[in-house]
Formats: C-alpha cells, structure tokens, sequence
C-alpha cells in the first residue's frame, strides 16, 4: 500500500498506462491523485480523491496552472507520451520526429524542470520522486519506430541528468523502460507484450525499494535501482547490450 500521505500527478491519465497508475494509485491508498489530460472530460475515474486537470505538456501555460493547481505533490508519473509509429526517413509524416520530441523529450523535460522546485520543497516533510515512463527503444533503434527512439533516447539521457541533480535534494528520479506494452501506442508492435497492469506493479515494486511510499508491493524491480527494465523482453535485451551492443543493433535493424 502507499502510505496515505501520497499525492501524485499523472500526465496522459485518461486511458492505457496513465489510466491504471491511477487506478492503483487509487487502489493502493494515495491521498490525493492529479489525473491529468488534454481533455478532462475524458477522464473516466469517479472517486472524490481525484482531482481531473488540463494538462498538455507542450503548452508552457498547461504546465504551469498545473503548478499552481498541484503544490501538494510528492510523486510525479511522467506518462504522457506519443508514438506516430515513424521511421526516421519517412517521407509519410514529416513532422512526425518533431511532435515525438516535443512531447516525449520536451515535454517531460518541462515537467521535470516545473515540479523539481515542488517536490524539493515536499521532500523535506515526505518523500518524493519522479518517474519517468521510457522504453527498452530508449537503448536501442527499432528502425520501424525510428524517430520514436530518438525521443526516447533523449528522454533516458535527460532522466540521468536530473537524477543526479536532484539527488542532493533528496528526490528520486526513476526511469522505466519496458518493453512493448499492450496499448494503442504500440499497437502495431508484434506480441507478446506487457499488459499495463505488469507495468504499474514494477514502478511500484521500485518506489518501495527506493522507500517513496510504498509498502508490501511485489514486482520485478531490481533492487536499489533508479532504472527499471520491465518484462522479460526488456530485460533480455539489457543483458544482451552488455554483452554485444553491435549484435542487438543488428538484430534490430531487421525490422523495417
């Protein structure tokens, strides 16, 4: 359970992944829970401790009502993002890289930099961290998917970045990366693939190791890491970088 102290945010929360972190945040005893999207009426959750917000993080000024709206917080889910399923040379979308790298680099980088000063403050009286939603793509090209990994790749660099700042300040900052999931995102990728809920439970299973709140939750995180690989897939290929980076890349490459 999350002890009852916890106030989270969770961007992209109106369906898929975002959806059920907030369920089980929900579920696991969270005081209060900022579901946020870039139409609030599209949030499907009827319970009083959810408090629905317009949150596109594109927009400067979505981030920052949010800001004012949500000084409480003491866990940042970082979720919202978007995959135009695009190879780097496609000449099908060309705006495709950009609209990927507003939202999963930009986007979560803006996030990061609006809520630091919130949860450092927070983080005297409770602990606090941000979690940031990647992917195994983060480590390695999908060419099918190409610009999609660039964003990711960008976003797994950022995350380093403000893990060590932020760690004198005593908030975590954990990184996830999973494999394919089973949402809309991905839903051109081949199976199997992780159901949302696999998902939910290692980002818990790491908060708990990382002691921000949470208390008597399984799941696959290894223990005292900030970087989570989710799924056997994700794992497998993590293990295999290690050994032979130019051999997964070649094995990849396969996938046009």
């Amino acid at each position: 359970m999350l002890d009852n102290g916890t106030i989270a945010l969770v961007s992209g929360a109106n369906r898929g992944l975002g959806k059920c972190f907030v369920e089980s945040l929900l579920g696991a005893g969270a005081q209060k829970v900022y579901a946020c999207a870039r139409t609030p009426a599209e949030l499907p959750f009827n319970d009083v401790r959810v408090v629905p917000l317009q949150l596109d993080v594109t927009q400067s000024a979505d981030i920052i009502a949010a800001t004012k709206l949500a000084p409480d917080v003491t866990l940042l889910i970082n979720n919202a993002g978007i995959n135009h399923l695009s190879r780097a040379l496609s000449p099908q979308d060309a705006d495709a890289a950009r609209a990927e790298m507003e939202v999963n680099y930009f986007g979560t980088l803006a996030m990061c930099r609006a809520f630091a000063p919130i949860l450092t403050n927070n983080a005297t009286t409770h602990p606090c961290a941000i979690v940031n939603v990647l992917s195994i793509l983060a480590r390695v090209a999908l060419p099918a998917m190409g610009s999609l990994c660039a964003s990711k790749a960008a976003a797994l660099r950022m995350t380093e970045a403000i893990r060590a700042e932020l760690a004198a300040h005593s908030v975590r900052v954990i990184g996830i990366l999973p494999g394919a999931i089973d949402t809309d995102m991905s839903r051109d990728f081949p199976p199997p693939k992780l159901a949302v809920s696999e998902v939910v439970e290692a980002t818990f299973a790491a908060l708990r190791t990382a002691g921000v709140g949470v208390a008597g939750v399984t799941g696959p995180a290894t223990s005292g890491s900030d970087e989570i690989y989710i799924g056997a897939m994700a794992q497998g290929v993590a293990a295999a970088l290690a050994q032979d980076r130019a051999a997964v890349q070649s094995q990849f490459a396969q996938y046009l």
